[in-house]
């Protein structure tokens, strides 16, 4: 049996009693439940058997979380999945100041009390997951249409635009605190309108059984479901991309993954044209400079500290301690991509850890002394195209990598252009190799010792930064155009079929 203590963290918005109540009411249909909050936003994943049905599971949650009255979560966002699948089949957005609305208007709540059998012991949540969901009352749907400025009775279609325009309003301004209502109206609408269009057309469903059984004959495996969801997905699929697309954050953002993208890259190439601004960022080129012969040194097991002023200092002898760190943040960042359901921060974390276990047990003496005077330049070249391609990859909420992607692929830029051009005029003789150093003698300089201590060739210098660059061009070219396929697959698609035989 739940403790009272289980109960009021849960009423104080602790994530992990929410889940373990909603985990105990929910053993009978043995589905299990997992939390994680973030601010206002509480993040719910229901796992069982068989995907958990989204309709009848966000309405009980939804009912579920308004006994609670919890005052401090704004945003709840609920996924559906089976148990051992990477990826939710299911994940949708409520907002709790709808459900407070609706509880204003009728009886007080009810404690929240788990019940011997499973289920929530409220009214509100007597029973399992049902495919029915309560309708707005009619106070809280004239509360929505006000909140939205509209007048009673307006379709559901210029209830969108209306919500869609003002969020975009508010997302340019930055006061995302406004955001909260603005949700709610429309989600109270949006419920309130679908729900009194399908509600009339149920009495129907008898008279036209015939007609739904005749279609599913002539089209086997297409039944009445089936044909109605189809119909539904259009328009919610669209709904969710004009979404994304008013927040200039979203990585869904059709307008920034197709458009802002490019123009930072040609920003970029802009900034290296210009000697003035070239001269004035030349810190960044030095920074990401360092950390190209850093991060050899960090995957190969070395103490190393890169400095901003052109130097980098490091012990070429191996660290147990630096490999066990550095194993340490990969494995976090693995951990944070398998809790929000992420698979690219997991794939990176396996694959760096293979790359250090190398770099670090198996790699020679020799060899990392080359790899560490190579990785200056070369991480001009592969860390900047890394960062750049970042761009579309979502990394963990704590680090806000969606609002600082822009001026890293911006300053990412700016030094792989610088690259690429100068080993595209080096075989031209307009350019020399970067040979010398910044601090010291000219034959400490990086291509000095590729070429006095570890047998390369000016030609093999050419031949092998000049190749990493075109590749890295070809990479980020790559993922732009995979990028702009998957979001516009339709137009894609059609164009292909009017060209091609």
């Amino acid at each position: 049996m739940t403790t009272p203590s289980l109960l009021e963290q849960a009423k104080d918005g602790d994530a992990t009693a929410i889940a373990a109540l909603l985990t105990h009411a929910l053993k009978s249909k043995r589905i299990t439940v997992r939390g994680d909050r973030q601010s206002y936003c509480l993040r719910l994943w229901l796992t069982g058997a068989t995907p958990p049905p989204q309709r009848a599971t966000v309405a009980y949650v939804n009912r579920a979380l308004g006994t609670l009255q919890l005052p401090d979560i704004g945003i709840v966002e609920i996924s559906g999945s089976q148990t051992g699948a990477a990826q939710p089949a299911w994940t949708e957005e409520i907002s709790l100041l709808a459900i407070a609305a609706n509880n204003a208007e009728t009886s007080p709540p009810q404690p929240f009390v788990p019940s011997e059998h499973g289920d929530f012991a409220t009214h509100p949540v007597s029973s399992a997951p049902s495919d029915q969901e309560d309708q707005a009352t009619p106070a809280a749907v004239a509360r929505a249409y006000q909140e939205l400025g509209l007048a009673l009775g307006e379709p559901l279609a210029h209830v969108e635009a209306v919500y869609f325009k003002r969020r975009a309003e508010l997302l340019r301004r930055g006061d995302r605190a406004a955001l909260e209502p603005l949700k709610w109206a429309f989600t109270t609408l949006k419920n309130h309108l679908e729900q009194s269009a399908v509600i009339p057309g149920q009495a129907a469903d008898g008279d036209r059984s015939q007609d739904s059984a005749a279609i599913a004959t002539a089209r086997p495996g297409l039944g009445p479901v089936a044909r109605s969801q189809s119909r539904q997905a259009q328009p919610q699929a669209n709904r969710l991309a004009l979404a994304d697309d008013t927040d200039i954050l979203s990585f869904q953002n059709r307008y920034s993954n197709g458009l802002i993208f490019p123009g930072l890259l040609l920003l970029g190439m802009l900034m290296n044209a210009m000697p003035i601004v070239n001269a004035l960022l030349w810190g960044i080129k030095i920074w990401i400079h360092e950390f190209g012969h850093a991060t050899v040194a960090w995957l190969a097991g070395r103490q190393a500290l890169p400095l901003p002023i052109g130097w980098t200092s490091y012990n070429p002898q191996r660290s147990g301690l630096v490999y066990l760190a550095i194993l340490v943040l990969l494995g976090l960042l693995f951990w944070a991509g398998r809790r929000e359901h992420q698979r690219w921060p997991m794939v990176l974390a396996a694959v760096l850890a293979l790359v250090q276990f190398y770099m670090t047990w198996l790699l020679s003496t020799d060899r990392f002394d080359m790899l560490m005077a190579f990785g200056g330049v070369g991480g001009e070249i592969y860390l900047a195209a890394l960062l750049i391609v970042s761009f579309y990859f979502p990394l963990p909420n704590y680090f806000r990598w969606d609002f600082y992607r822009f001026p890293v692929v911006l300053g990412a830029a700016f030094c792989f252009w610088g690259q690429v051009w100068l080993w595209q005029q080096v075989p031209k003789g307009k350019a020399s190799i970067p040979f010398g150093s910044l601090w010291g003698e000219a034959e400490h300089g990086d291509m000095n010792q590729l070429i006095d201590i570890h047998g390369w060739m000016p030609g093999d210098i050419i031949a092998t930064y000049g190749a990493i660059a075109h590749l890295c061009l070809l990479g980020i070219f790559a993922v732009y155009g995979y990028t702009l396929f998957r979001q516009h697959r339709e137009f894609f698609m059609a164009l292909g079929r009017q060209w091609l035989p």
